[in-house]
């Protein structure tokens, strides 16, 4: 994964630390960057998902252009809506490994929301529309395969692209793909590898 840095950003885009602050909190223009301990041991240091740099340079070439900071976040809103296909939704009891696996998405550009059981899955994916359900087998109440029934038999959820993730080796690939999911991956899971996966499901956004 290629990490951006504010000090990326202002090489490409001719703006001060100053402006870049206020269009992350104020305009809501990008994410906050993710902190993590400086490579060389020197403190601590931002890093943005990789599209942040294509849209400070798009904000300010539409600032440039005259558009006002209304304009400019409603034509971003409307790309988003268009391009709201990078939404995954992290269905699994094990809260540790949904907030690393969230975390990990996040940085790659997706958008992230997790359930910690089956009931919860339901109601969330129902809500936040996600292209991408990671989805464990192994949950308290509604178990995996029974939430993946339950979407892909659902007018308004079956077009979701279901990827099911377990450690237990109960569960074949054929119980699996009668479920109707989409792909099966076994704890521990490679993230790079199911990063890819993701992607070939949907276009991760890269220029807002």
């Amino acid at each position: 994964m290629i990490k951006i840095t504010a000090a990326d950003i202002l090489k490409v885009v001719p703006i001060t630390r100053k402006t870049l602050w206020l269009w992350q909190k104020k305009y809501k223009f990008f994410p906050d960057p993710s902190k993590e301990a400086h490579p060389g041991g020197k403190g601590i240091v931002g890093y943005y998902p990789e599209w942040v740099k294509a849209r400070c340079e798009k904000v300010y070439a539409l600032q440039k252009e005259g558009y006002t900071i209304a304009m400019i976040k409603d034509i971003l809103k409307k790309e988003a809506e268009e391009k709201a296909t990078n939404k995954v939704l992290v269905v699994d009891d094990e809260k540790k490994f949904a907030a690393i696996l969230k975390k990990y998405l996040t940085r790659n550009g997706f958008l992230v929301e997790v359930a910690n059981d089956g009931m919860e899955a339901g109601l969330k994916a129902a809500q936040f529309m996600p292209s991408i359900i990671l989805l464990d087998i192994t949950m308290p109440g509604l178990n995996g395969l029974e939430v993946c029934k339950n979407l892909k038999s659902n007018p308004t959820t079956q077009q979701m692209k279901i990827i099911i993730i377990t450690a237990h080796v109960n569960y074949s690939e054929k119980s699996v793909e009668a479920a109707g999911a989409d792909m099966f991956l076994r704890k521990p899971v490679d993230f790079k590898v199911l990063l890819d996966e993701c992607k070939k499901f949907v276009a991760v956004p890269e220029n807002l």
